[in-house]
């Protein structure tokens, strides 16, 4: 509570006394085209597209530099599809008010990759209680890249309630889980460079990120959704290596029932990225995901990916080829997904 008290005070009061000279406004955006074949999937159509359109603002204050950002997925019309963010940059650190970018979704993985990630390749079935549960409800949140030229960051957020739902400026919108009542996230990145001794060493090059979110359930008063994950990276000249452990629990419901069938996951993630050039990198990655329950016991989905990345100029040419053992945490189901992509900038 005390934090939240802390957040706010300072949020308000650097939003509310500030003298603001004219901003400047801009306008950034892709245009994202795939083709996918998949092992079991022989009725949906292969081809897909997805537009994304960024407007985003800025002007500088006494205090420090406002910005605001308004981002759409593939929803232009109307906003309660699109990624709101208000935010204050100051000397120390940044605080703001969004809907996007939860602590804890942003280091959900961060292993290398030349295209996407494992578990992000439609191939196999993973659960997403870790970090992306957050996202879509509106928090308040701090973050600071560099503490004290440490190196360090940091990032937190809080949630007043979980509600993926619209959001409007005055009034509440409607809950969409009804269980869940507050929620917090965070991370931290430390670089080994920093540290004395080590930091002058091959092992100055590593990076160890942590984070962690939890949800408190309204109907248990107790913890409804947690999870924690533990990430080192380091590069070695144009070769990146990268292996991360997760451990989330799924949603309470608060019932007897959900109790019993209340799944727990442990997750293992490894990327290995080598750079042939400025423009053409390639990647292999792992993702192994072991589901936890009181009644079945358990099961181990993994999915091995293969992939490259070709760029030219603001257009990434990208392949993937990802194959799943135990597709879904069903045991014997294989899955098989290959995907070619073509993403222009603008």
């Amino acid at each position: 509570m005390k934090k939240l008290k802390l957040i706010v005070a300072l949020t308000a009061g650097l939003f509310a006394f500030t003298s603001v000279n004219a901003g400047e406004m801009s306008v950034t955006g892709s245009m994202h085209v795939t083709y996918q074949s998949e092992q079991n999937n022989v009725t949906g159509n292969p081809l897909g597209m997805n537009t994304d359109l960024t407007f985003s603002g800025s002007t500088d204050t006494d205090f420090g530099t406002v910005s605001m950002s308004l981002a759409t997925d593939g929803t232009f019309v109307g906003e309660s599809g699109a990624d709101h963010t208000y935010s204050l940059a100051t000397g120390y650190g940044t605080f703001s008010v969004a809907n996007n970018g939860d602590a804890a979704n942003a280091v959900d993985d961060i292993t290398p990759s030349a295209f996407e990630e494992a578990n992000g390749s439609g191939s196999g079935s993973y659960s997403t209680d870790f970090g992306s549960g957050m996202d879509g409800s509106m928090s308040l949140a701090y973050s600071n890249g560099d503490i004290l030229g440490t190196g360090i960051s940091v990032k937190y957020s809080y949630y007043p309630r979980l509600d993926g739902t619209t959001n409007n400026e005055k009034g509440q919108s409607g809950d969409t889980n009804a269980n869940t009542s507050s929620a917090q996230s965070y991370n931290v990145g430390v670089p080994l460079a920093g540290l004395p001794i080590i930091g002058n060493t091959v092992l100055g090059g590593i990076k160890v990120t942590a984070g962690y979110n939890e949800s408190v359930s309204r109907l248990t008063n107790g913890v409804a959704l947690s999870g924690g994950t533990v990430a080192v990276n380091m590069p070695v000249g144009p070769l990146s290596i990268g292996f991360q452990k997760k451990a989330h629990q799924a949603l309470d419901t608060g019932t007897a029932t959900a109790e019993a069938t209340k799944a727990f996951y442990k997750d293992d993630v490894l990327g290995i990225a080598y750079a042939i050039n400025d423009d053409f990198a390639l990647s292999y990655n792992l993702y192994e995901s072991t589901k936890h329950l009181h009644t079945t016991g358990e099961v181990e989905q993994e999915t091995k990916a293969i992939n490259l990345a070709y760029t030219i100029g603001g257009l990434t040419l990208a392949l993937q080829d990802a194959k799943t053992d135990n597709s879904g945490y069903s045991t014997g189901v294989s899955d098989d997904v290959r995907t070619i992509s073509v993403k222009t900038a603008f």
